[in-house]
């Protein structure tokens, strides 16, 4: 198959070339014909002009010579006039010469050659005797002229001669001027002589040779053709030569395709039964009104995946969508159809004709109409599903993690509707998971889960948004509705007993609502919003519901907690704190030098100041003080040293250290460290702790203190009678300075109870040797009062305002 082309094309190709071959030699035999006739009627025409030519010029001559004077004053002026005049008329003729009797040259018209000429012996010259009547050619080695001779007579006597000087390249060249133009070869000969020759001859051409008289002498002119007689047919060879092969080679061509198409479409059809994917070709209607298209041919892939009754050859595709229930199918290969750009899908179970559960769809334009490929992908399909459902689903629980929830929440929200957020968060939780183990924490969650999905309706949505936080949305229920829910929700949850390892434990839930009738903010506050719910549910009492009521102060001030968090990272990250100092002032003692309590302050992003009743408890209970604490006493230590005038001046400054500081094993070395570094005496520092700190840990409260004092610290009990413990536990602890609470101090002088109390106290630290301090002093009275009774120092607003550390320590 693949040399049947060459073949055909080669023998083809033969037989116009030999076709042409015999047109061409048929054309060569006529011009050679044609070319012999031009040249025989060429030279039979330079023939006569040439002769009668010749016959002019000697019968001039003749005339010159028979009408010689008899008698004449000056015979050479004669012949000058007569010669002069003779040699205009007759082109070619190029010289006349008068010789006497013996031949020497008398006179000669050419100025150019008469000196040459005078007494010149002209016979020794031509090489031959002069007659009466004499053509020679002269020189007898290259031939150039023609020379001839007439004798002069008179009254029958010789009296001398003339002759005439013709030359024969022009006399030749005007009758033979336009013969090389005109396509001819010519040479002119003397017996065996060339005279004069244009052009060149071949073999190729006839020769045609003209004999004519010229001058009394014997010429031949011979006549050929330059044109090449085959060169019309060698063209005419060439270009059939050329004709051929193209023709040849198209036919090779259109052969060859042909082939190639058969080739491709073995090939295609084997491709396609390898292919993966089923194939359908289809092709237009010749009646394009009616918009459909006719299956030409499909793969074994197609027979596999499909019902052999949606593969009949010229099925309609109108009618396979039909079959396939899809008429949405037929639209869209009419628009790839009309636009070119090509339709992709995957289709869920589209028909019982098809065996898939999932097929991936592709339809794209072809020359002839639309080609169609689909594939099985059910297992892909399945595997993207369970991709989906794990990247939504919380793998612990089995409930919609955070972000679906959130995805399907703000999809409730498009469309007002009854129903509450429920943001819940589990009580007890941390201590289980702490006591027990991850495993038990894991455990408690999944049985949660179960109990939260119970009474649910399948609009409502149950997520897991967080370690032991679950969000509930109970829709299509007004506020009523959703409390008895919640209440029988935590009373399950209270009733339920997790048991792990021979131990039994009871949980609760905290839970903030959210009605979503008539909320218009956005999903971050309304999630927010149950978020802070909850919070205030913990803080009622636990194992309660919190309905928020989005414009209730409650949410106003979890935000302006919220404000005061970040303030508080703002100020430890920038350095924000601002340190201030209040007098602690001597009441019995003399001679004590300053004696100063720092303080603690922060502004708010307007520059007003913020209470530390405000955002002290906040930094505890977020776990921020130790942070703080070590701000504080680096602060303070590197203050102290850029002032060493003031800190020789300086008894003792107090700095207050929080509780979860006293237990943090860390800040005993830092502090160490500290003061190495900035070298201010040790016996200088008083840490003052509260009586609520020290008594929560005592064993690691003793420890810190003990370690301090070995190396000159001071340490102070703060706030000391707040607690009913307090006289109990003071004799554990080995403090330097007890400072009594204010509240029994500020109205001591009116209320003989507080003065009584703060008399107690003052006798005991007596006891203990250990100098107390009263805190809140309001006036000079209660300064009276307070030294009758013996504490040793005093602090509050009547001794002295808090300052700003410039105030005690400028540079």
């Amino acid at each position: 198959m693949q040399r049947r082309p060459a073949l055909v094309a080669s023998l083809a190709s033969l037989f116009i070339f030999s076709i042409i071959l015999l047109i061409a030699f048929y054309l060569g035999l006529s011009n050679q014909k044609t070319s012999e006739i031009k040249a025989r009627t060429v030279a039979q025409q330079v023939s006569n002009a040439l002769e009668i030519m010749a016959a002019d010029r000697v019968r001039a001559l003749d005339d010159l010579v028979g009408h010689w004077p008899v008698a004449a004053a000056n015979e050479i002026d004669w012949f000058n006039v007569r010669a002069v005049t003779l040699a205009k008329m007759l082109p070619g003729l190029r010289d006349l010469a008068l010789l006497d009797q013996q031949g020497r040259v008398a006179w000669s018209i050419d100025p150019l050659r008469r000196k040459q000429l005078l007494q010149l012996h002209l016979p020794t010259l031509l090489g031959t005797p002069l007659l009466e009547n004499s053509a020679v050619l002269h020189p007898p080695q290259q031939p150039q002229s023609l020379v001839v001779s007439r004798a002069i007579s008179m009254q029958g006597k010789p009296h001398g001669y003339v002759s005439a000087f013709f030359d024969i390249t022009t006399i030749i060249g005007v009758y033979t001027s336009e013969l090389e133009a005109g396509g001819l070869s010519f040479r002119m000969q003397d017996g065996a002589r060339v005279l004069l020759q244009s052009g060149s001859f071949t073999t190729s051409a006839p020769e045609v040779t003209q004999p004519l008289v010229f001058a009394g002498r014997q010429w031949h002119f011979t006549v050929q053709s330059q044109t090449d007689i085959w060169q019309s047919a060698c063209w005419m060879a060439g270009l059939g030569f050329v004709i051929s092969c193209g023709i040849g080679l198209l036919l090779y061509r259109q052969f060859a395709k042909d082939a190639q198409v058969r080739r491709f479409q073995q090939l295609y059809q084997s491709a396609a039964d390898a292919s993966l994917d089923a194939m359908l070709l289809w092709s237009r209607q010749t009646d394009a009104a009616t918009g459909d298209f006719l299956l030409q041919q499909s793969n074994k892939v197609a027979a596999q995946l499909c019902d052999a009754a949606l593969l009949l050859p010229g099925q309609s595709l109108a009618l396979l969508c039909q079959q396939l229930d899809a008429a949405w199918l037929l639209r869209r290969c009419l628009k790839v159809d009309q636009t070119g750009q090509p339709y992709e899908a995957v289709l869920a179970q589209p028909s019982t004709l098809i065996h898939a559960r999932w097929l991936r769809l592709q339809v794209v334009k072809s020359a002839q109409g639309l080609a169609m490929t689909f594939r099985d992908v059910s297992q892909e399909q399945a595997l993207q599903q369970q991709i989906r459902y794990q990247a939504e689903h919380d793998q612990l629980t089995g409930l919609l993690n955070r972000y679906a929830f959130e995805q399907r929440l703000a999809g409730l929200l498009q469309s007002p509707q009854a129903g509450a957020l429920c943001y819940i968060d589990m009580d007890q939780f941390k201590q289980i998971n702490d006591s027990c183990g991850h495993l038990a924490g894991d455990e408690l969650l999944r049985r949660v889960a179960s109990l939260l999905s119970t009474d649910l309706t399948a609009a409502d949505v149950l997520a897991r948004v967080g370690g032991d936080e679950f969000c509930l949305v109970l829709t299509g229920r007004d506020l009523a509705e959703v409390s008895q829910h919640l209440q029988q929700l935590l009373r399950q949850i209270a009733a339920f007993r997790f048991d792990w390892q021979q131990q039994i434990f009871t949980i609760g839930a905290s839970v903030g609502v959210v009605a979503l009738d008539g909320y218009q903010g956005s999903l971050t506050d309304l999630i927010k919003a149950a978020d802070s719910g909850c919070y205030l549910a913990k803080h009622q009492g636990r194992n309660r519901y919190f309905i928020v009521d989005t414009n209730g102060p409650e949410l106003n001030h979890l935000a302006q907690q919220r404000q005061l968090l970040s303030l508080l990272h703002k100020a430890l990250d920038e350095d924000l704190f601002e340190l201030y100092a209040q007098p602690i002032v001597p009441l019995s003692v003399a001679g004590q030098g300053t004696h100063l309590e720092v303080l603690l302050r922060l502004r708010d992003s307007d520059g007003q100041m913020v209470s530390p009743a405000l955002f002290i408890p906040l930094a505890e209970q977020q776990g921020l003080m130790g942070l703080i604490d070590r701000r504080v006493i680096r602060s303070v230590l590197q203050l102290l040293a850029q002032s060493p005038q003031q800190l020789q001046l300086l008894d003792k400054i107090a700095i207050n250290l929080s509780g979860p500081s006293l237990s943090d094993p860390d800040l005993l070395p830092y502090i160490q460290q500290q003061l190495a570094l900035y070298r201010v005496p040790a016996g200088k520092i008083c840490f003052e702790i509260t009586e609520t700190a020290a008594i929560t840990n005592m064993a690691a409260a003793r420890r810190f203190i003990d370690s301090l004092r070995q190396i000159g610290c001071k340490f102070a009990l703060d706030d000391f009678g707040v607690g009913m413990s307090s006289f109990a536990y003071l004799k554990h602890l080995p403090v330097d300075y007890l400072k009594i609470d204010g509240s029994f101090v500020k109205a001591m002088t009116q209320n003989a109870t507080d003065a009584v109390m703060v008399r107690a106290m003052a006798d005991i630290a007596r006891s203990l040797q250990i100098q107390t301090i009263a805190e809140f002093v309001p006036d000079e009275a209660t300064c009276v009062l307070l030294r009758s009774i013996g504490v040793h120092y005093g602090q509050g607003y009547g001794l002295g305002h808090p300052a700003p550390w410039s105030d005690f320590f400028p540079h």
